[in-house]
């Protein structure tokens, strides 16, 4: 029998993968729910929008703060551990923090909103590190794949909100069903992942090299690392484009084409489900294209959907520029992602390094956006957008596969694999 490349035969690492999907989409509906039924919140509390603002302040504070320290949580506890703490934590701070908000003890819930921000990004950095582990056991790219899941798992919390809001379901009740649903979901797939992921380590010659360079035993610092600020940089322009699309592409259109607001929400929508589609398509597209490539051409069809928007003012060519956009953002920060975890040694802190920044750049590079839309309108600031895509695609080289990686898939003169 032909054997297999790395583990892509191996009944653990495809239950592996297959766990770690269903924690990514998991997560994403958990976090949807709250999402989903913040109206409620505002409607029962009488709040403004500015005071909802504060909401998400506190929650991104607490997500950035979680991924600075993402990279020596996750090393100390493992990613399976971190995953499992992180994912208690959740389970209970979030209907505290919902409970605590809709009795008016706002201050309280917004800092145990804090706390769930903190422990999302902790479990988002883990389950990134993990799957980036499980992507190279298995031999074939599935970061996609995962982040899809996270997207699908936040689109289907909207109908479950939904219903929720139809039946006149206080927001406590709801997400504490909620989230221990999601509790119980995790801690099945949990069981799949394996404690100590070095037994599905491949070797590599990116991984042999830094290992003899390592032999100093300093510790590593990936803000010090070329290789990984410049991942990050593709990362952050990637992030970038799908956060100032999530924020400002309705409003963008509304005051700058004069569509109708519905108008607006549904070209919105055309760019998530084209962003979601790529990554579900993502597997196979970087099995044929490889990393550069897909980065390199998704940024520049990326910047190229961002100048249609801009130029074309009637709504098939806006249409299409959203689907661009959305095509060309959809798979830059998972790639980014599994780029970085090239070399297991050092993955937890590189992949804590770039999810900060992409992470960073997707919630407050936005707002620099809206400051600049301000003066000079949404659509003209747009093109400063397509200028960070284009040169993310110069970046792209930086991404290149391990030379180990890419020959243990091909075969030799007669017909094998290599071990």
């Amino acid at each position: 029998m032909t054997p297999t490349p790395n583990g892509t035969g191996d009944p653990a690492v495809k239950r592996w993968v297959w766990a770690i999907l269903a924690i990514f989409t998991t997560i994403g509906f958990g976090f949807g729910n709250w999402l989903a039924r913040l109206p409620a919140v505002r409607d029962h509390l009488g709040a403004s929008t500015f005071e909802m603002s504060f909401y998400g302040l506190c929650l991104a504070a607490g997500s950035t703060v979680g991924l600075l320290l993402a990279g020596r949580t996750v090393a100390w506890l493992g990613p399976r551990r971190a995953m499992t703490t992180a994912a208690l934590v959740q389970a209970v701070a979030m209907p505290v923090a919902s409970s605590v908000i809709w009795t008016g003890a706002v201050p309280a819930g917004l800092a145990v909103l804090f706390v769930f921000g903190f422990a999302l990004s902790t479990c988002d950095v883990a389950m990134n590190v993990s799957g980036a582990a499980a992507e190279r056991a298995l031999g074939r790219p599935r970061l996609p794949l995962f982040h899809a899941g996270f997207s699908l798992g936040t689109v289907s919390a909207m109908g479950v909100g939904a219903l929720a809001e139809a039946g006149s379901v206080a927001v406590p009740l709801h997400l504490t069903g909620v989230f221990a649903a999601v509790l119980v979901v995790l801690l099945m797939a949990l069981r799949f992942v394996p404690r100590n992921e070095e037994d599905h380590r491949t070797p590599s010659a990116h991984t042999a090299s830094v290992a003899i360079a390592d032999g100093s035993r300093r510790p590593y610092v990936p803000w010090k690392d070329p290789r990984v600020l410049l991942i990050g940089s593709v990362a952050m322009a990637m992030s970038l484009a799908e956060g100032t699309a999530a924020d400002w592409l309705p409003l963008a259109l509304v005051d700058g084409r004069g569509v109708a607001n519905e108008t607006g929400a549904l070209i919105l929508g055309v760019f998530f489900v084209s962003m979601t589609a790529t990554r579900l398509a993502g597997s196979l597209i970087l099995a044929r294209l490889g990393r550069v490539t897909v980065l390199r051409g998704g940024a520049i069809l990326c910047a190229i959907g961002v100048i249609i928007v801009i130029l074309l003012p009637a709504s098939w060519s806006i249409v299409l520029g959203a689907l661009c956009w959305g095509v060309g953002a959809g798979l830059g920060f998972p790639v980014a992602i599994s780029a970085a975890a090239d070399n297991p040694r050092t993955a937890v802190k590189s992949v804590a390094a770039v999810s900060t920044i992409a992470y960073t750049a997707m919630l407050l590079g936005p707002m620099a956006f809206g400051f600049l839309g301000e003066h000079i309108g949404l659509l003209t600031a747009f093109w400063l957008l397509a200028a960070i895509a284009l040169m993310s695609s110069l970046l792209a080289g930086v991404a290149r596969e391990p030379v180990a990686d890419v020959a243990e898939r091909r075969p030799d003169d007669n017909g094998r694999h290599d071990a």
